[in-house]
């Protein structure tokens, strides 16, 4: 990265520190002028290290300006009111004797710098939000029928020939908010990102710096999509990483409307009558937009998308179980272990280790003491190693299992065959070889597995795909699997 780029990026950063000690020198003023004490050092010093520290942060803000990702005339302001604010802060340091008057002067001009830079940065609406327009854009739970269908119109023999009609603005109804509180901060007006705009069709059309963002029909070709379910430390993933991330069942409506072609306008469809010996349920003549869900991160967007297999989880739920010792449910959870009920009035559990700071594979042994409660266990990002796993062997009920950027290597997935109820398994970021490969094809009923940045390679891939057909093998490039379902994100699944 240029030298000149990184301070441009550190402009963020460094902007806060003339506004805390221009602040501090006002309030200092004010204190000494109360006090009737002599602060005159005090204030000096801080005047003289806010003004310098303004001018260095705007030095950066100008190489940021650079990079065009900004309105122009938004930048102008914030620009003009920053660099007038410095000037008037020197000023402040240079004439004592005009002290109060350019002082409180500095200070409204630093408040209107901050404003407009708060604008670039979260939009100009960001303060003051159009709750009106929000409320007008909010999503619609279902397509509006402007005719009532035919196959529930049974009471006149003319009703019966009557077309079904069926309006919808799946863009304007149901894409435009969610990219709106999601994208727009980065990707509008205000501000371009990549050079990217997602707030006009023309410019959704027209892509970013790095290209088309967009391919109509075809949600897997669409970065729009596909940046979407990147693992959220990737450079390339949307939001980015610190930023709030679409929920399932956002990204679902992404998909579909891509999926669907990507149309900006309304769509009209008129869909043939049935006859009253062929009445069908209203959700079966016009398909029903997904519908919403919980927004338990467990879940892969796999789920929301694509057909569901049978899943082994519903069987294990529905199976009574007695509840966890409340000594071993304390002792993790003092280890900042989160433990949650997967469904209300039932006592199994989902554990997630990812508040842990100090791992110890004694947690993994007492999370055995609860292992016919534990179904969803995930322990990403923990100094996990290949014996820590033995515990799991009495996790007899568990069925999605995360150990992405753990320490594991082939020898710990033998420990994993014997699980009866493993269903997904996430290997992301392991050191998983094609040697580990050929111990999951032993997972009686594995049906998911995330292999992105493994050690494995196609071959050992395609020789597991051979002998486990229905395994659905996520490499992090292509589906191997059910080529016509949209990858999930890995990273996300418990």
């Amino acid at each position: 990265m240029p030298s000149t780029e990184l301070w441009g990026r550190l402009h963020p950063l460094l902007v806060h520190l003339p506004i805390g000690i221009l602040l501090f020198a006002v309030g200092l003023m004010v204190y000494g002028r109360l006090k009737k004490l002599d602060v005159e050092a005090a204030v000096s010093l801080a005047w003289g290290l806010g003004a310098a520290s303004a001018l260095l942060a705007c030095g950066a803000g100008w190489l940021l300006a650079q990079s065009g990702d900004y309105d122009a005339d938004m930048v102008a302001r914030h620009q003009w009111t920053g660099l007038a604010t410095a000037g008037l802060a020197t000023l402040t340091f240079l004439l004592k004797q005009y002290r109060w008057p350019v002082a409180f002067i500095t200070v409204g001009l630093l408040t209107l710098a901050g404003h407009y830079g708060g604008n670039l940065t979260h939009g100009q609406d960001y303060l003051f939000p159009d709750t009106r327009q929000l409320v007008e854009q909010e999503p619609a739970a279902q397509p509006a029928i402007v005719s009532q269908p035919a196959a529930l119109q049974t009471d006149s023999v003319d009703s019966r020939d009557k077309p079904i009609i069926r309006r919808t603005f799946l863009y304007r109804d149901q894409v435009v908010p969610i990219l709106k509180t999601k994208c727009y901060s980065c990707h509008s007006a205000t501000k371009k990102k990549g050079g990217l705009r997602l707030d006009t069709e023309v410019f959704i059309r027209q892509g970013g710096k790095n290209g088309s963002i967009l391919t109509a029909g075809n949600a897997q070709k669409s970065k729009l999509f596909t940046y979407l379910l990147l693992p959220e430390g990737d450079d390339n993933h949307m939001p980015p990483k610190g930023k709030l991330q679409l929920t399932p069942q956002q990204i679902t409506t992404i998909y579909h409307w891509i999926q669907k072609g990507a149309s900006f306008s309304e769509q009209v469809d008129t869909l043939q009558p049935t006859r009253p010996n062929q009445l069908v349920a209203l959700a079966d003549v016009i398909p029903s937009l997904p519908l919403a869900r919980s927004a338990d991160s467990s879940h892969s967007i796999a789920d929301e998308i694509g057909p569901r297999p049978i899943s082994l989880e519903s069987t294990v739920l529905a199976r009574p179980v007695d509840a966890a010792s409340p000594t071993t449910l304390a002792r993790l959870t003092q280890q900042q272990v989160s433990l949650s009920k997967l469904t209300d009035g039932a006592n199994y559990l989902s554990a997630n280790f990812v508040n842990v700071k100090t791992y110890s594979p004694a947690l993994l042994a007492a999370l055995g003491e609860v292992g016919a409660q534990v179904v969803h266990l995930r322990l990403s990002g923990q100094p996990v190693t290949d014996a820590d796993l033995d515990p799991l062997a009495s996790l007899t009920n568990l069925t999605r299992l995360n150990l992405a950027r753990t320490s594991i290597t082939d020898k710990a997935l033998t420990a994993l065959t014997g699980l009866p109820n493993l269903e997904q398994l996430n290997l992301y970021g392991t050191a998983v070889t094609d040697e580990g490969l050929a111990i999951l094809a032993r997972c009686p009923n594995l049906k998911v597995v995330y292999l992105w940045q493994t050690k494995t390679t196609p071959e050992g891939i395609e020789r597991l795909q051979k002998r486990r057909p229905n395994l659905k093998i996520d490499t992090g490039t292509v589906q191997l699997a059910r080529p016509g379902v949209a990858r999930p994100d890995s990273t996300k699944i418990l």
